[in-house]
């Protein structure tokens, strides 16, 4: 019975997880679509290294290619340690939101997923 209930949360965590990121991508998506039609050139772009909470390989491929997917944030590099994520973000100015909802989504991935987590990891920020 335990099994049950156990897959029965993680189904239910997957759908919110699907739904928050379809969400996301449609929001970045009009946001990315109207700064084209401003004529935005992309020249606030930056750097932020996202540290990743997670020590599951599987886990941390697939933030790593969630991330890749929400229009304006590109994956660049996972360290050697695989503890830190450089992504490239089209709007600097957008970091703070980019992180919490990356945060977020890996928050939702950990609950889905039951991946083990590092305890107190650090979000670094470059430009």
């Amino acid at each position: 019975m335990k099994t049950i209930v156990k897959y029965s949360y993680q189904v239910l965590n997957l759908i919110i997880l699907f739904f928050y990121f379809c969400f996301k991508i449609v929001q970045s998506g009009w946001i990315v679509g109207w700064l084209v039609l401003k004529g935005y050139r992309g020249d606030n772009g930056g750097m932020v290294e996202y540290a990743v909470q997670s020590t599951n390989p599987w886990h941390i491929i697939l933030l790593f290619n969630l991330m890749s997917m929400t229009p304006g944030s590109l994956s660049i590099d996972l360290s050697e340690d695989h503890r830190t994520i450089s992504v490239h973000l089209l709007n600097f100015a957008d970091r703070d939101s980019f992180l919490s909802t990356s945060n977020k989504i890996e928050r939702m991935l950990i609950r889905t997923l039951n991946a083990q987590v590092i305890i107190n990891p650090t979000t670094e920020e470059t430009v």
